[in-house]
This record gives C-alpha cells, sequence and structure tokens, in this order.
C-alpha cells in the first residue's frame, strides 16, 4: 500500500529505530551444563541509526537503570558524532527523570561547551531587548549620524526614527498592535524602511511583499497571513506625516513576533514562519564581533525584500550605528560600481560572487 520508492543505500520504511528490551528474561537450561547468553555482533548496522535500552537489576532483583547502546552507520556517521548525539539523549533522560513536570522546550540539550561555542556573549540586558528598544538605542547614542542612504537621499537617525514613530502612530491608531501582521508591499525604498520600523514601533510583526512577485503568489501570501493592514502604497507612508514625532513605545516582549517570512514554495505550497525578537540581539552582537559592523559602516540592502536576508541587512545597519544602502532604480550588484555610494559590508549568494569578479569589484571576505 505505501509503495515507496526503493533503494540500496537505507531501509525503505524508516531510517532510526529505537528498541526497548524489558520483557522477561527466560531461563535455557541443559542437563549438566551451566548455560548463559552471549551477544554476538553481526558487525552490520541495519539502519542508519539503532538506539537500544536494556533494563538491569541488581543482585536482589530491584531495578537498576538502563543500559544504553547505539548501532550506526559507518558511511553516515563518524564515531564522535556519534558519541555526541549519545550524550545529549543522556542529558536530556536525566533531566526528564529530575523533573518530570518540566516542559520539554526547558529541558537543556547542549553542554556548557556547547552552549559558548553556539551563542555569542553578550549582557543578558541585550538579550531581553526587541528591535525597536535596540533601534532606539542607536537613535539615542548618535541621532544626527547617517541612518539611511537612498539614491540622493540621506536621513540621519533622528529623522528615520521621526519618520518611522509618525507611522507607528498610524497604524496604532487603525488598532494594529502586538501579535497582529502588517504587510508592507513597497519597492526597496525610504518607505518601505520607515513602513518596516513603523509597523515594529507599533508592536505588531511585519510580513515583507515584494512587488515584483507573481500575483498568485502574492494573493496567497495576503490570504494565508490575514494582515490586519497593507502597505502598498508609499503615499500611505508620507501620509503619516501628521501624527506624534515620539516613540509609542508599545509594550513588547522578545516572545513578540517581529516579522513573518514565507519559504519559496519550491518543494509545495509556501509555508509562513513567524520570527520573534528572541534572537535580534544576538544577531546583533555576532554582526558586530565577527564583520566588524560599527557606526560609520554602510550596509547595502541586497536580498529582495521578502527574502530572510533583507532582514540580516536591516538589523546589521541600524541596529549597529551604520548606514543602510539601498539602491533604487537598479539592481544592488551595480550599486557597488558606483563610487558614490561606497559600501563596507555586504552580504551576497555565492553565485553572486563571480559577478563581482566579472565586474572588476575588489572584495575582501
Amino acid at each position: 500500500a505505501l509503495n515507496p520508492s526503493r533503494s540500496l543505500s537505507h531501509h525503505p520504511l524508516f531510517q532510526t529505530g529505537l528498541v526497548v528490551q524489558n520483557a522477561p528474561g527466560g531461563d535455557f537450561a541443559l542437563p549438566g551444563l551451566e548455560v548463559s547468553g552471549v551477544a554476538v555482533l553481526t558487525g552490520t548496522a541495519r539502519l542508519d541509526l539503532t538506539f537500544g535500552f536494556a533494563e538491569e537489576f541488581g543482585p536482589d532483583g530491584a531495578p537498576a537503570g538502563l543500559a544504553g547502546s547505539v548501532e550506526y552507520s559507518t558511511d553516515l556517521f563518524d564515531r564522535p558524532t556519534v558519541e555526541a548525539l549519545a550524550a545529549r539523549l543522556t542529558r536530556l533522560l536525566a533531566e526528564v527523570a529530575a523533573a518530570p513536570g518540566r516542559p520539554i522546550g526547558a529541558i537543556e540539550l547542549l553542554s556548557a561547551e556547547e552552549r559558548r561555542e553556539a551563542l555569542p556573549a553578550g549582557p543578558e540586558e541585550a538579550a531581553r531587548a526587541s528591535l525597536p528598544e535596540l533601534f532606539a538605542a542607536q537613535v539615542a547614542a548618535a541621532p544626527d549620524a547617517v541612518a539611511l542612504v537612498c539614491g540622493d537621499t540621506e536621513l540621519t537617525y533622528r529623522q528615520l526614527d521621526v519618520r518611522a514613530n509618525r507611522f507607528g502612530h498610524e497604524l496604532i491608531a487603525r488598532g494594529v498592535g502586538p501579535e497582529q501582521v502588517v504587510a508592507v508591499a513597497l519597492p526597496r525604498s525610504v518607505e518601505s524602511v520607515v513602513a518596516v520600523l513603523g509597523v515594529l514601533k507599533a508592536g505588531a510583526a511585519y510580513l515583507p511583499v515584494d512587488p515584483d512577485y507573481p500575483p498568485a503568489r502574492i494573493a496567497f501570501m495576503l490570504q494565508d497571513a490575514q494582515p490586519a493592514v497593507v502597505v502598498e502604497d508609499v503615499a500611505a507612508v508620507a501620509a503619516s506625516a501628521g501624527r506624534p514625532d515620539t516613540d509609542p513605545r508599545v509594550p513588547l516582549e522578545v516572545r513578540h513576533p517581529a516579522y513573518v517570512i514565507y519559504t519559496s514554495g519550491s518543494t509545495g505550497r509556501p509555508k509562513g514562519v513567524v520570527v520573534s525578537h528572541a534572537g535580534v540581539s544576538g544577531l546583533v552582537a555576532a554582526q558586530a564581533g565577527r564583520l566588524g559592523v560599527a557606526r560609520g559602516s554602510r550596509v547595502l540592502q541586497f536580498a529582495s525584500p521578502s527574502f530572510d536576508a533583507a532582514f540580516w541587512d536591516l538589523c546589521g545597519a541600524l541596529l549597529s550605528g551604520a548606514a543602510l544602502v539601498l539602491a533604487p532604480g537598479a539592481s544592488p550588484l551595480e550599486a557597488l560600481t558606483d563610487p558614490s555610494t561606497p559600501v563596507t559590508h555586504v552580504t551576497l549568494p555565492p553565485s553572486a560572487l563571480a559577478a563581482l569578479d566579472g565586474a572588476g569589484i575588489t572584495a575582501t571576505t
């Protein structure tokens, strides 16, 4: 009935097995002989991974825990990888045994060393900051520094903050707030950045919609996400000029959604992924520490607005005191050849690196 595609490289129905040996052991006796069982290993893995557990008992028959083993295909895994998997599984079981009522999501799987390697160091206060709070810190630190460059237009952090505040108040007046979604269907422009910041200042999550997407995909995204407001005209952003200049300061927690991004849909229907504010401060700390993004840097907005790398560009610039450089009316790659808009940082897909070399652009990585 299932009829899966057959392959000699793996088991046709499942690749990972879990075996628990907890059946009562039987006695095997032969006249005049003492008989005991001996485990015989075949030297061949039947599955990619097989986890085996067997109950153990003390001399008095009292339970003495579980003995575990892992059998793995050496064509797929090496010993250190499997040992790391086994260590995490052991840690998981120990945590569950110690506090059976703890939610599964609260259990720590990484060791202290693994956590130090995976997560950048930073103050706990920063880890609790939302994107609007991190942006406000940059506005307060250097209000007259250049925040946004778009053609001949430059906005300081103070000017960008004022415009975003006004648009945030406009959205709040329309009933927008935390846990809601606002679709931003604008081309790369000053207004698109103002709109995104305004949505976040209103406490909502923004849904980037590339106006160049096929109409059917745009319609699907809007139908699926059910945004409270759709911003599809730059005039709508400019119309908020009469709203207050002050920061709306909507109470936000890092668990609140920051944006919704849709997958490409190359393997089926596109899926909307909700991303919270929780990882923003860690992202910015990594960009500053590893890429050297700081005040005076100029970060090119290369990715399409509907690609999550656009969020990477926005955070890297506006949450580090740098300037975000837009390229309206031209491809971002062409902007790299324009001497009037020097760029210090750009995030490119590997396929674009060859184009850089062909255009005679010098880049350091």
